[in-house]
């Protein structure tokens, strides 16, 4: 994560972490999505944001950890469910908006106080 957690957390790093974490959770969910109907192959995710960013100041190899999801498998071993991929998709892309939403707000408060209203 880019910001640091000992001392003030910055509003647009602890907001750019979000959207990258939503990105990254967005490309396991197209994988799972990919591999649907591959015999085997298990779903996979990270935790969510508010989890990961819990957990990172006692982790030191700095990387978001995937994991497994153990959902039901069909007959042929794969635990891939479209719906709930999509359902997870939905979440992923309502997380990234709402970032970069408070992204964009947090720069406009930015240049007003500083007196450049861009």
């Amino acid at each position: 994560m880019a910001q640091e957690l000992s001392g003030r957390v910055s509003t647009l790093a602890l907001t750019s972490d979000m959207a990258r974490h939503a990105a990254k959770r967005h490309a396991l969910i197209a994988q799972n999505v990919a591999n649907a109907d591959t015999p085997g192959y298990k779903a996979r995710d990270i935790g969510s944001f508010a989890d990961v960013f819990k957990t990172y100041a006692t982790r030191t190899d700095g990387t978001d950890r995937i994991f497994e999801r153990s959902d039901i498998e069909s007959p042929n071993g794969n635990s891939v469910s479209l719906e709930d991929e999509l359902m997870r998709g939905t979440q992923v892309q309502n997380d990234y908006n709402m970032a970069i939403s408070i992204y964009r707000s947090t720069l406009q408060m930015m240049k007003t106080a500083v007196g450049k209203n861009l």
